[in-house]
């Protein structure tokens, strides 16, 4: 009787941490605390995207640990803006601990799949519409430049524009050719609030009633600027930051349901 009342408790406990670790059944946006460098987690139900996977310091792997159920080693699409070490350095260790089923980028070379301009990357809940780089100028040799950047568009009704490192010149150019041309939900600031990004020009035509900045405490950069801030404070937006708050959650519920 005694070892079937401890086999008992034992089922039971099993099916709580099951039932704990289900995913959510709202759809949600997670900018994970990776210091100074990016990691952006759009999730529903068991399916993930993410986009860039922060600096070589183990950081992402405590976000995906937190957010995606420990039974679910499946990320299907992952994102990765450009080259720079703090948007890609954790790509090894999350290949180590989870099978990514699609890789894309901005370099063929690098990655399973080169995306740009007018291309759009598919899941259950969400659409990522990219704007940038034109995959026609070959040119560009600087990585902030050639950014992949778009807009990340949930079928609850959110939109949220993801820039990487993206500098205020190729924005402009954006702005400019009407490829950036309707309002947003959030902005993920880019370059961690460098002031070489973030321009009126986009901030004018992407509206955003929230900005967040992925960025390190203390950083030696000096992240996020003065002027990037105030650029963003004259138009009364709210500023959400993860070296103030650690990782930014959003929840995606339906519009109509607010």
């Amino acid at each position: 009787m005694r070892n079937r009342i401890i086999l008992f408790i034992s089922f039971l406990g099993l099916v709580g941490i099951f039932w704990l670790t289900l995913p959510s059944k709202e759809a949600r946006v997670i900018v994970c605390d990776v210091g100074q460098g990016d990691a952006i987690l759009a999730t529903y139900k068991n399916i993930q995207m993410l986009f860039d996977t922060g600096a070589d310091n183990k950081k992402l792997m405590n976000c995906l640990e937190k957010h995606v159920p420990f039974w679910d080693k499946t990320i299907e699409v992952v994102v990765l803006s450009h080259g720079d070490s703090d948007h890609t350095g954790g790509l090894n260790d999350l290949l180590k601990s989870y099978k990514v089923g699609q890789i894309f980028g901005n370099e063929q070379k690098n990655y399973s799949q080169k995306i740009g301009q007018n291309d759009v990357i598919n899941t259950n809940m969400f659409d990522f519409e990219v704007v940038s780089p034109d995959k026609n100028q070959e040119n560009i040799n600087d990585g902030n430049e050639k950014s992949v950047a778009g807009y990340l568009v949930s079928k609850s009704g959110w939109t949220i524009f993801l820039s990487g490192d993206m500098d205020m010149e190729t924005e402009q150019k954006l702005v400019w050719r009407k490829i950036v041309d309707r309002p947003v939900d959030i902005l993920k600031i880019s370059h961690h609030g460098s002031e070489t990004a973030t321009s009126e020009e986009i901030l004018e035509v992407l509206k955003p009633k929230e900005a967040v900045i992925s960025v390190g405490k203390d950083n030696k950069f000096g992240h996020p600027r003065e002027q990037t801030l105030k650029r963003l404070e004259a138009r009364n937006i709210k500023i959400r930051r993860t070296d103030f708050e650690g990782e930014v959650v959003y929840k995606l519920v339906e519009k109509s349901e607010q």
